[in-house]
């Protein structure tokens, strides 16, 4: 266990943050271990993978933060198919500590297809189930079969199947506070040999056209995403940010029309609950796209994304995000809260 240790590499807004205590779990005799731990059970404690989607609210973290770098990746079931005998779906088991990253472009060279859409997205493979991490028309939740952890109160491992695990829009039973004593070590991704690929969202075809690539493969639309994230979002270690830091809002259909009378042009996607519309758009409209204050600001090249440009402080984020959730208010009635778990 290290003392007063900087957190500077493990969170991608860039801030330099100080743990009271850091602990790398690189086994699970290790976390085991820590529990028995006095100082271990005095302590406020923190999961932090690789602090994709984390943003420190102050300076200095007065607790311990756990930092798993479990590895491995492992084929552990398959199903047949009833037709030909071949494989129909494959089960990964993925350590907690792996790269999401590297994770997803392991599926994609093994030719599986379910994570395709949701390539290049930092951070770790034991934070996706907490956040339910969705992009380009794909959640997580649609892979994942079950979740391995350790309750780290007690030291007793639990699975959850899926369906306990209560995934909603970038959010999980994982993320309530009576939860957040379950340490996550393992994910089982069920994975299919072949299925239709979703090219509807963003500009997935519209990148495929200008390619000339009439009938796309498993890497043709994950290298689209790539290239296209790539194109609007900044570079992970050279700017801060978390990416995506709003939610996209779900509105009725009333305040949907009222905004559409000043705004035809209003992207929209139908949801059990209503009309999501992307919070990028409305900040933009907002005008705060390419702001900068200080040290803070929003990206020129997607709205939906404040960016720490070196030499700040947490709090001159939260008051940016302030400002922006009241003009979005005051111009369109409309709440966004943040994506990005502030601790």
């Amino acid at each position: 266990m290290k003392k007063e240790h900087s957190l500077q590499g493990l969170n991608t807004m860039g801030f330099n943050v100080i743990a009271k205590y850091f602990c790398e779990i690189n086994t699970l005799d290790d976390i085991k271990k820590l529990i028995d731990d006095k100082t271990f059970k005095e302590s406020k404690k923190l999961f932090l993978g690789g602090g994709s989607n984390i943003l420190f609210a102050d300076e200095y973290f007065d607790g311990i933060v756990i930092h798993s770098n479990l590895k491995g990746i492992s084929f552990v079931e398959c199903e047949q198919s009833t037709d030909n005998g071949q494989p129909e779906f494959l089960t990964a088991r993925c350590m907690s500590g792996e790269t999401w990253k590297d994770f997803v472009d392991f599926t994609v060279s093994n030719n599986l297809y379910g994570l395709e859409n949701l390539v290049d997205i930092p951070g770790s493979v034991g934070a996706a189930p907490v956040q339910n991490i969705g992009a380009y028309g794909s959640e997580v939740k649609d892979c994942i079969t079950r979740v391995y952890a350790i309750n780290i109160e007690n030291g007793e491992e639990r699975i959850f199947e899926n369906e306990e695990c209560n995934f909603a829009y970038r959010n999980s039973i994982f993320k309530k506070e009576e939860n957040k004593k379950y340490f996550i070590y393992a994910i089982d991704f069920k994975l299919k040999k072949d299925a239709e690929l979703k090219l509807e969202y963003g500009n997935i075809k519209e990148y495929l056209v200008k390619k000339n690539i009439e009938s796309p493969t498993l890497s043709d639309v994950a290298n689209a995403i790539k290239t296209i994230r790539a194109e609007k979002l900044p570079e992970v270690g050279v700017v801060g940010s978390v990416g995506s830091f709003f939610q996209n809002p779900i509105i009725d259909a009333d305040k949907y029309q009222s905004i559409k009378e000043t705004y035809p042009e209003v992207p929209s996607y139908p949801n059990d609950n209503g009309v999501k519309i992307p919070a990028g758009w409305l900040i933009d409209k907002a005008g705060w796209k390419g702001y900068r204050e200080n040290h803070v600001g929003v990206w020129d090249k997607q709205a939906l994304v404040l960016v720490h440009y070196g030499g700040g402080k947490p709090e001159e984020i939260l008051n940016l995000m302030n400002k922006i959730q009241c003009s979005v208010k005051e111009e369109f009635g409309v709440e966004i809260k943040p994506e990005v778990n502030i601790v």
